[in-house]
């Protein structure tokens, strides 16, 4: 990819900008490396009530709370089907990965899957209190309801 600004820096800057308006911040930090997700956690650990990493759609299994009081989640997951590959139908994809050729990727209207994170915040010092994965598949769904 081409080079951008810094993402640390831009965080930086914005975060002073919005706690002078709230003390509750969320971050959704959509990079494609699990590492860069990770060391942004890290860089706003107790500036930040919540980190929420995204683009990968494979949700982690590591959600938790830094010691600064930043919640904390590499990747939230994805809204969509489970039977395709990162929602969209599989036989596309498989056949671009297997010939190196453009494929058009279609949204797989499959069985869905539900994954996110569930926060709470003290709303006097914006720190995070819990965090917990979201995770429903379509069959969950049905036999709740």
């Amino acid at each position: 990819m081409p080079p951008i600004d810094c993402p640390f820096r831009e965080a930086d800057e914005q975060l002073e900008r919005v706690r002078k308006e709230t003390k509750c911040v969320l971050v959704d930090f959509h990079a494609e490396a699990t590492s860069e997700k990770i060391a942004m956690g890290w860089h706003l650990d107790g500036r930040a009530s919540l980190v929420v990493g995204t683009h990968t759609h494979v949700q982690t299994n590591d959600e938790t709370i830094l010691p600064g009081g930043t919640a904390y989640i590499t990747d939230a997951g994805m809204v969509g089907s489970r039977e395709g590959v990162l929602g969209m139908e599989r036989t596309a994809v498989l056949s671009k990965f297997k010939t190196q050729l453009p494929a058009r990727f279609v949204v797989d209207e499959g069985k869905w899957q539900f994954h996110g994170v569930y926060a709470e915040l003290d709303e006097t010092n914006g720190r995070a209190t819990a965090i917990e994965k979201i995770r429903l598949t379509e069959d969950e769904w049905l036999i709740m309801s």
